[in-house]
């Protein structure tokens, strides 16, 4: 008897189970499954999204779907990678001038002590019992420099390369199944058709599709809205001579979870600081504060907005995302949340 009423409970039950069902599947499917396709499904995604404008062109200007995405795919490099050199150019003129200023360690002693004197005002403390204090911590600094640092570094650079090789052998079997998936779409809708899930697995990925456009643009958003505050700050500063190539430099990194602002403003600071242009200094500080407040105060509005769930839950479907998946969280923690109100849509239909 209590058999037959735990069967009844658990048939009652079915679309809890299925939805719980859904949520492991999405979570060993994400941590598993999708770091070994990630190209394939970057490339699909691609195709999907910009399907209609394929179709259009296909069909108006009778300009192959191939043809296009190849377009699109050369000016978004050329893009990416003009902003990043531009970003990348002016760090180096900035190391370069720094050398300059300073043409002998003296020059950086010097101004080490100087800040030393200045902290020993501060606190009321004797200037020369900072001084050792701080020459005997940069010795040090260089003893585990000599022991540690430097060997690590050699290591570091090793691994660095092995993933800068992984990262473009990646990068270019996605641009050849982009290439690839957009001249074979229309066969491979005509295959899936022939499957009884196809219905329901597209109604899916037209969802994510909605969710996912919607993501991006609030990214273009707010992309465009750093670019423009960066150029007007380093143009007001007058740290750089091509402040325009700065400013979408800055507004890519802005846009990429690793680097930000601060991977360009931090260390022009510390230049200016050590040059001693505070005018500019205090230009480039303020414009990196507004630049991340202005992403704090919209990121969680307009994302929330366009994925169509509350701002608190994509925050906690980031910091879920990390912690269950690593640092590629960021990306798979929202898109496990998505895929998951998909299907679960896809259960209450039924």
């Amino acid at each position: 008897m209590e058999m037959e009423t735990a069967m009844k409970w658990i048939r009652e039950k079915k679309t809890l189970w299925k939805k719980i069902g859904i949520i492991v599947g999405v979570y060993l499917g994400m941590k598993y499954l999708v770091p070994l396709v990630i190209p394939f499904l970057l490339a699909g995604f691609i195709v999907c999204w910009s399907w209609p404008l394929l179709r259009w062109m296909k069909r108006h200007l009778h300009i192959k779907p191939p043809y296009v995405m190849a377009v699109l795919l050369l000016l978004t490099a050329i893009l990416i990678i003009t902003g990043f050199y531009a970003a990348v150019k002016e760090l180096g003129s900035l190391a370069v001038r720094v050398g300059a200023d300073m043409e002998t360690w003296g020059q950086m002693e010097e101004f080490l002590y100087d800040c030393c004197d200045s902290v020993s005002e501060f606190f009321h403390v004797e200037a020369s019992g900072v001084r050792i204090f701080v020459t005997d911590q940069l010795n040090v600094f260089r003893d585990q420099a000599r022991q540690n640092i430097l060997p690590g570094a050699f290591d570091g650079s090793w691994q660095f390369l092995k993933g800068a090789g992984s990262w473009v052998t990646a990068l270019l079997v996605t641009g050849i199944s982009v290439l690839l998936l957009s001249a074979d779409f229309d066969t491979i809708k005509e295959m899936g058709k022939k499957y009884p899930l196809y219905e329901k697995v597209a109604a899916s990925i037209r969802g994510m599709l909605h969710a996912v456009g919607g993501y991006l643009k609030a990214q273009c958003i707010i992309m465009g809205i750093v670019m423009l505050l960066s150029i007007l700050g380093v143009w007001i500063s007058g740290a750089s001579k091509a402040p325009v190539f700065v400013g979408i430099g800055i507004g890519f990194l802005d846009a990429l979870p690793v680097f930000g602002t601060g991977a360009v403003f931090v260390p022009w600071i510390l230049v200016l600081l050590l040059q001693k242009k505070y005018a500019s200094l205090i230009v480039l500080a303020v414009t990196y504060g507004i630049c991340m407040l202005t992403r704090e105060l919209l990121e969680p509005k307009l994302i929330g907005n366009r994925l169509g769930v509350l701002p608190i839950v994509v925050l906690m479907s980031v910091y879920v995302g990390v912690k269950l998946y690593g640092f590629g969280g960021i990306i798979l923690g929202p898109l496990s949340v998505l895929l998951v109100r998909e299907l679960w849509g896809q259960i209450n239909l039924d």
